[in-house]
């Protein structure tokens, strides 16, 4: 999802930098503007993955807050990355 975010960021960015050749593309760039989240709005969804268990229990302690543990059961999961 993080992958998408700043790809569609990105492909955004860049085209803003390109002047519109019609008035139509700049309204539906103003419109995608518009509804897009602010990044301070989207900070739920980036959570602060641990690579293990123990080292989420030690950042867990340190932090005061809970673990939130997800299990995958699955051959190429890799839910840092999004892949599960």
């Amino acid at each position: 999802m993080k992958t998408t975010i700043s790809s569609l960021a990105l492909l955004l960015l860049a085209a803003s930098f390109a002047p519109a050749q019609d008035s139509a593309v700049k309204s539906v760039l103003d419109r995608y503007a518009d509804f897009r989240p602010a990044a301070k709005d989207l900070a739920m969804y980036q959570l602060d993955w641990a690579p293990s268990l123990a080292e989420a229990q030690k950042r867990a302690l340190q932090e005061k807050r809970p673990v939130f543990l997800v299990i995958i059961h699955a051959q190429y999961g890799d839910l840092t990355s999004g892949h599960c």
